[in-house]
């Protein structure tokens, strides 16, 4: 069974130390530059640097993401940053862009990276391309079967999410938000237009029975963890980049806990109350399984809710005066929990008053605004959980370590640590603290254990202690404190040095970038505006082709790329698992606008899989004028054909091809 990594989202450092003491094996976060989730509060440089080697003590990983698009001017700026990011020991980068990866790959080329999902790969040829390009792991589709997803996995290493919120369209793909406002999601600038109400029609004018049509609810794996432990998983990764300390607490323990359970018995069961925090944390009318056991249809969507739903707790019996209410409860409530009242209009509120009365049914407040009879209340924020996950995120890990300690008659003490996960040691002693022959009480080796377990305020705790000890003599405490806490921090610096680098010789680095722009200028690229404008004179594949259109080309693509080649059409290739196959077969291979090419370097990577020196331009390069016929999303889920209109009246088209089996919205 391959190595399995839970991943853990930290949009601040508070949000990092929450994750490593609630037990994830890795963390995800981004700086100030290029990441896709430039909203959250994101990190600085020397945080990144502390957090960094907060985990490494703690045995827990660090990922970075760089994963925007970039234009040519970015790539310069982005590799001297993630050269910082490689001094300090980041263990990989999480990479969108084709050109970023093709720099990092020569100018750092001990740095891992890992192609994030939204580079849109949903089938093993597209893992085998990825790696063949330089990642070491590739973040899969969140579109992706049980089947697909064991497939892939068999094809390399592979992530796949578990928990959190999904992007209706295929993550990368997504253009909406860029056209509605300028606010490109490839550039970490979504502004989540998929939340917002639509009116929504079918192609004869009937209003459809949902003003949220293009908000899903959030993924929750929890049931699944078997499977996708036996299909070969290497991470499972919990999204939420935005979310509180708390929340990422309580979700990371509770994955951690199954996890375990599973790899330890081969089972494990969810409790009612662990699936009550699941929701409590954050849930978007409930929870879908997404597409993991293919098109979820109508379990996928929330219905009519996009934020925070909360947990159901009770209705509203009775009006009282001075804000307080009378409540039938279906769960217990606790003072200070935040509560909404759902009605007519939505009131939320902190109980500040809360008693038993007869028949179980509770006198709460403080309600401010007018509530009804029979209005349903939810719990936004449980009072419990929040000490719960307090309790989590202040006990700090720590990484266990073994002891060897040497107390002969007439020599120096002698101290030895060794840490279990790297293996790191170190060994103190002090030529002024020799062992004397005990004139009263000699010290015993349980006296000598006790201090030894003293590590509190490290990054340590003692797994066994070796104590060779003459017998007789008498060691004085102050000793025993003053060499473990020396050996600790000793113990510390070596370890952390096993994990960051040298500084690369920036001038080599920087010229060695711009060497490979210059060059990327000599190869006669021909950059098509639209797909449209190669007219009749392609050959074109879908954007994506995850489903019955890839299961066909499997079957077909030597035969296509032979007529192509007679006819002298090109083949139009958005998925990367398909050029070098395509290309092998004979076909000229441009490259697709699924395959977002924004920068010279990457066609020079791109070539490198066969792709000809051609390429359509990512929609990214589309003025908003130019989008006519382009999709602006692009979703596995089966939309029914009609008209969305948004809150300014902007109209957008809803199609669904059945040779893709995809949905695709364009605007009217």
């Amino acid at each position: 069974m391959k190595k399995l990594e839970l991943l853990a989202p930290a949009g601040r450092p508070e949000q990092f130390k929450a994750a490593v003491n609630a037990g994830a094996d890795a963390v995800y976060l981004g700086g100030s530059l290029f990441n896709a989730r430039i909203g959250a509060g994101n990190f600085t440089l020397d945080e990144i640097r502390d957090a960094v080697d907060y985990g490494h003590l703690r045995n827990v990983k660090t990922y970075v993401t760089l994963n925007t698009l970039m234009d040519e001017k970015d790539i310069p700026k982005a590799v001297n940053f993630a050269s910082e990011l490689y001094m300090a020991g980041v263990d990989a980068l999480i990479i969108q862009d084709w050109g970023l990866g093709y720099a990092l790959k020569s100018a750092l080329p001990g740095m891992d990276l890992h192609l994030s999902t939204q580079a849109t790969v949903t089938s093993p040829r597209g893992v085998r391309a990825a790696q063949k390009l330089g990642y070491k792991r590739i973040v899969l589709a969140r579109e992706l079967s049980l089947d697909e997803i064991r497939a892939c996995a068999e094809a390399g290493e592979v992530e796949v999410f578990v928990h959190g919120a999904l992007c209706m369209c295929y993550s990368g793909q997504c253009q909406l938000s860029r056209f509605i406002g300028g606010r490109s999601g490839n550039k970490g600038l979504c502004a989540q237009p998929c939340r917002l109400p639509y009116v929504y029609r079918d192609k004869n004018g009937r209003k459809l029975p949902t003003d949220r049509p293009l908000s899903p609810r959030d993924l929750c794996l929890i049931d699944h963890l078997g499977e996708l432990i036996d299909a070969g998983v290497s991470s499972f990764k919990i999204e939420g980049r935005m979310k509180s300390p708390e929340y990422v607490a309580t979700v990371v323990s509770i994955y951690r806990k199954y996890i375990d359970e599973y790899l330890s018995a081969g089972l494990y069961e969810v409790t009612d109350e662990d699936r009550t925090a699941l929701l409590q944390a954050f849930n978007r009318d409930g929870f879908t399984d997404g597409y993991l056991s293919a098109d979820p249809d109508r379990e996928l969507m929330t219905t009519g809710m996009s934020k925070n739903t909360g947990v159901l707790v009770g209705t509203v019996s009775k009006i009282l005066k001075n804000g307080l209410i009378e409540i039938d409860p279906v769960k217990d409530i606790s003072m200070h929990d935040v509560l909404e009242i759902r009605g007519l209009s939505d009131t939320s509120f902190k109980v500040t008053f809360l008693e038993t009365l007869s028949g179980g049914r509770l006198k709460l407040g403080d309600v401010k605004d007018v509530v009804y009879a029979g209005d349903e209340i939810y719990r936004l924020i449980s009072k419990d959980l929040t000490d719960k996950a307090y309790k989590i995120i202040t006990n700090e890990k720590t990484a266990p370590v073994d002891m060897y300690l040497l107390a002969k008659a007439g020599l120096p003490i002698k101290l030895s640590v060794r840490d279990l996960f790297t293996g790191a040691s170190v060994t103190v002693s002090d030529p002024d603290l020799t062992v004397q022959p005990a004139v009263k009480a000699a010290t015993d080796k349980a006296a000598i254990l006790r201090q030894l377990r003293k590590t509190g305020g490290t990054a340590f705790s003692l797994n066994k202690a070796d104590i060779i000890l003459d017998s007789d003599v008498f060691l004085p405490v102050s000793w025993l404190n003053a060499l473990r806490r020396q050996a600790l921090e000793e113990l510390k610096e070596e370890k952390l040095s096993r994990f960051r680098h040298a500084c690369p010789e920036e001038s080599h680095m920087i010229s060695g970038i711009s060497q490979m722009l210059m060059l990327s200028d000599d190869i006669e690229t021909i950059v098509y505006d639209k797909i449209f404008d190669l007219g009749d004179e392609a050959v074109i594949l879908p954007q994506v082709l995850k489903g019955p259109y890839n299961e066909w080309l499997e079957d077909n693509y030597q035969e296509l790329s032979g007529k192509a080649a007679a006819t002298g059409a090109p083949i139009v290739v958005s998925d990367i698992g398909w050029i070098e196959p395509l290309a092998e077969a004979g076909a000229k291979v441009i490259g697709g606008p699924g395959l977002n090419i924004t920068d010279p370097l990457s066609v020079k990577a791109l070539m490198e899989l066969g792709m000809s020196d051609e390429y359509v331009s990512s929609p990214e390069l589309l003025t908003k004028d130019m989008m006519d016929g382009v999709p602006l999303m692009i979703t596995e889920h089966r939309m029914t054909p009609g008209t969305l209109t948004d809150r300014k009246g902007a109209e957008y088209s809803v199609e669904f091809d059945e040779t893709t089996h995809k949905s695709y919205i364009f605007a009217k």
